[in-house]
């Protein structure tokens, strides 16, 4: 938790945890047995100590809209020193955590985030001096009588159990109980204590439920200002006593159950009940009523329960730690806009293939949402302004001064009479190069099939532009580098590439006396063609099909296509003259660029490279096995009936 914002996530996230879990434990409670009705507490803490969102999920995705949606309007006028109006909220530990020191505040959310972290700290102190308080008592008291020690002895060879290294007697002490997870104490009361008050704590011992006592302390205390939580672990502590009982119950037999339940009765007003690091076998006058009418509708539960019960429990358990899905339909984005900015936000790209999809739906489509999803943070206060003015333009690929009357898409009546945009365009990223930083550089090309509408002709139109993708926040952010720029139209129909005019990479290798230049294009792209329907006509409906693209951005996709192709040009090392040879290539990551040897080098898979000296021939796959541009090349060389192997290493970038 680094926000006051981050704070409230997560703590309401607990808090739908906990009344989910209630919700539950009424539901099954004359079904399941005390060490069920225990046991899922054990998924409210998990929730608490694990972050809010984790893996991108959450318990409540329209909640942490809300919250996402107050964050920037309560933001929006502050000047926070810890939080910034349009990031993502996020969890990062269970604890409070000043990521950038300890800035001054800057604002009133600032303020009631450090009073929060100092109440942590407050409660924490509280409950150590408590406990330190009770050990300091314990040091006064003596030791047991030997006709006691001889007592406990008893018990614990009676029913198998192991006896503590220390027994005191504390007059202060209305009951028998155990005080320290690391050094336990047992502590007994003036006078007799019966076998099965002693049995009790000893079971309290054996199933280290000290320790779970101070685990409850420390989750109080990371949300001391949440009372609902505190109730909850109330409860979570009369289960454990609940739970102590049966487990009793299971080693007493007929009248000596009944005469526990009359023991109970007389527990009701111990001191040291709910002592800090204790575990007692009183615990209040109410919950020991509660705990009587346990007991007398005790009953050993099948063997076959536990079954259902560890069912009921994963269920529970991947519902509440997981939820569902955080992100929203981005297809129904809300008209109020603070809410549709906090979708979007949530939606920010987790891959750098998703944020170039949605990029380029976003200049499309011209939708300010879209664009939201991909804009540096520093940027967005800018982009929202203009949102908020009603300033940002409906078409923002403005090609106006490329060619008159141009249209990348098609507006369609579909069947029940709503009209719709489909797009006929694609789009494909070359030479897409990781750096060291983890950012991305590449050429953006944007292949569109436009309708002249005097003409009613359709015709290619290849547009291109230099872009950054840079992670920030844990999404992606897509930052232009250059303008939009046509290939020259003069040439290009539905039916021709323009690759050849795009700049491409150029590989270099050595091998048997030969010199191997690769002019050398790498293309990624994703799935984006779909189906429209929107002719009544079969084949005008097919041949569509092949065109139009999906104008929903998929924030999340990877590359699932590659394209590689290009010229090559084998020279002879020793007189510079030109040769024909055959030529395979194998593209390689930068680790297998690393590891790559002549003696391994026979082991990859090789693709043909057909293209001749100053040809672009190329190839097309599906399923991408690279997520960016090749650090190197392996290339087999073919020459009158002998092979070579080699590495070809980029030269001087883009040719």
């Amino acid at each position: 938790m680094t926000s006051l914002w981050s704070l409230l996530l997560q703590t309401i996230g607990a808090s739908l945890t906990a009344v989910v879990l209630l919700c539950a434990k009424g539901l099954f409670r004359e079904q399941l047995s005390p060490r069920w009705q225990y046991g899922v507490w054990g998924i409210l803490a998990l929730r608490i100590l694990l972050p809010a969102g984790v893996l991108g999920r959450s318990l409540f995705p329209w909640g942490r809209v809300a919250l996402e949606a107050a964050k920037t309007a309560v933001e929006g006028g502050l000047s926070s020193a810890l939080c910034a109006p349009y990031d993502v909220t996020r969890v990062y530990a269970p604890v409070p955590l000043f990521l950038k020191g300890f800035p001054r505040p800057g604002s009133i959310t600032d303020v009631l985030f450090y009073l929060y972290a100092a109440g942590v700290v407050l409660s924490l102190l509280w409950f150590l001096g408590a406990y330190l308080g009770l050990r300091r008592t314990l040091k006064r008291a003596r030791r047991p009588e030997p006709e006691r020690l001889a007592q406990l002895e008893g018990v614990c060879a009676r029913y198998g159990l192991k006896a503590p290294a220390r027994i005191v007697v504390c007059p202060a002490a209305e009951s028998a109980f155990v005080c320290g997870p690391l050094r336990p104490v047992l502590v007994l009361p003036e006078g007799e204590t019966d076998d099965k008050v002693l049995l009790h704590e000893l079971l309290h011992l054996k199933y280290g439920d000290v320790w779970a006592g101070v685990g409850m302390c420390v989750l109080r205390c990371l949300h001391w200002c949440n009372p609902f939580l505190w109730y909850c672990w109330d409860w979570a502590q009369n289960d454990c006593e609940a739970l102590c009982d049966q487990r009793v119950l299971e080693r007493l037999e007929g009248e000596e159950r009944r005469e526990y339940g009359k023991i109970l009765l007389s527990m009701a007003g111990d001191r040291y009940a709910r002592a800090p690091g204790t575990s007692s076998m009183a615990n209040g006058g109410a919950n020991i009523k509660r705990r009587i009418t346990a007991i007398a509708r005790f009953k050993r539960y099948p063997a076959g329960i536990s079954l259902a019960a560890g069912c009921i429990g994963v269920v529970l358990g991947v519902g509440c730690l997981m939820g569902a899905a955080q992100a929203v339909d981005l297809s129904e984005l809300s008209p109020a806009l603070p809410l549709a900015l906090a979708q979007t936000r949530l939606s920010r790209p987790t891959t750098p293939a998703g944020a170039l999809d949605t990029y380029v739906k976003a200049v499309l489509s011209g939708n300010g949402l879209y664009l939201s999803m991909v804009t540096p943070q520093e940027e967005l206060p800018e982009l929202v302004e203009r949102l908020e003015a009603g300033r940002l333009q409906s078409d923002p690929l403005d090609l106006t001064g490329v060619l008159r009357e141009v249209r990348l898409y098609y507006v369609h009546q579909s069947r029940d009479g709503i009209p719709y945009r489909s797009y006929l365009a694609d789009w494909s990223v070359y030479e897409f190069i990781e750096h060291p930083d983890g950012s991305y550089t590449g050429l953006l090309v944007l292949d569109g099939h436009y309708w002249i509408k005097e003409a009613w002709d359709t015709k290619i139109l290849v547009l291109y532009q230099y872009v950054q993708v840079a992670s920030q926040d844990g999404g992606w952010t897509v930052t232009p580098l250059s303008e939009w720029a046509p290939l020259p139209p003069g040439n290009l129909t539905p039916w021709n590439d323009a690759e050849s005019a795009l700049p491409r990479m150029v590989y270099t290798a050595e091998a048997g006396g030969f010199r191997v230049d690769l002019d050398y294009w790498y293309a990624l792209s994703v799935s984006n063609r779909v189906n429209p329907n929107t002719s009544n006509d079969p084949f005008a409906s097919w041949f569509s099909a092949t065109q139009e693209m999906d104008p929903i951005p998929k924030p999340w996709t990877v590359f699932t296509e590659w394209y590689q192709g290009g010229g090559k040009e084998i020279t002879r090392l020793d007189s510079g003259e030109a040769v024909s040879a055959g030529l395979e290539i194998c593209p390689l990551r930068g680790d297998e660029a690393e590891r790559w040897t002549l003696e391994t080098a026979g082991e990859l898979k090789y693709t043909s490279f057909s293209g001749n000296s100053g040809s672009g021939g190329s190839d097309q796959h599906g399923g991408a096995e690279y997520q960016s541009s090749p650090a190197a090349i392996a290339v087999k060389l073919w020459y009158q009936g002998q092979s070579w192997y080699a590495l070809a290493l980029p030269e001087g970038g883009a040719a």
